[in-house]
């Protein structure tokens, strides 16, 4: 390990005894073991994500939020062959490796500070919505920037009864850890704009002896 890795792992574990982490801190450094571990510990909500994609035949270009170290377009590069895909994520490192060993494109950034200039055929997040600090934005990004379709994943399991989403800020992660709400989530999709019938909020085996949810989401009017 060289003088300026050790030093950023010395700066980052010093911020974290003395003041915390930032949001986005918790995600800089993180190596591709990191994100692969991550993905095998939910195959059955990635099987059923790959799943929906295979049945999308008119999808042309796609947006991944939160793509890490790019374990979709590099490990299933298949599925996105003549198709534009473009992946977003708030760690520099993961970007990094995403450049290096993809042909795809890839913006390193804080999905709902960014301003994209195009839409999307197909949106997806896995995970993401868990920890982001404004929910209820996230959302509304995803509904302007989706031509047709989005696919939300939130990995922390499925509350119908939930009046509003239960948050939690993890100073020492420096990420919100966030129940997600399907009383709460089925009003905001309604508040910008969505008709009962251009969404499903259903719950969804992880393959790890727990649940997630996710929310499908397909446009009327376009």
């Amino acid at each position: 390990m060289n003088f300026k890795k050790k030093l950023r792992i010395y700066s980052r574990a010093l911020k974290r005894r003395t003041i915390g982490l930032s949001y986005g801190d918790t995600w800089q450094g993180k190596d591709n073991q990191f994100y692969e571990d991550m993905y095998k510990h939910g195959f059955k909500k990635n099987e059923d994500f790959i799943k929906y994609l295979q049945n999308k035949s008119n999808v042309k270009s796609i947006l991944e939020i939160g793509c890490g170290t790019g374990v979709y377009p590099i490990k299933y590069k298949e599925l996105f062959e003549n198709k534009e895909y473009c992946g977003i994520d708030v760690s520099k490192s993961a970007i990094k490796y995403c450049k290096k060993n993809s042909k795809f494109d890839f913006i390193c950034g804080d999905y709902t500070k960014l301003n994209l200039d195009k839409k999307f055929d197909l949106v997806f997040s896995h995970g993401v919505i868990n920890h982001i600090p404004d929910i209820e934005l996230f959302f509304k990004k995803i509904i302007e920037i989706t031509k047709k379709f989005a696919y939300i994943q939130a990995s922390h399991g499925y509350f119908p009864d939930l009046e509003e989403h239960r948050m939690v800020w993890a100073e020492n992660e420096g990420i919100y850890n966030t129940d997600l709400s399907v009383k709460q989530t089925n009003e905001t999709l309604k508040k910008y704009g969505l008709e009962e019938n251009e969404f499903v909020i259903r719950s969804q085996e992880t393959g790890s002896e727990e649940t997630s949810t996710v929310i499908e989401i397909t446009r009327k009017d376009t």
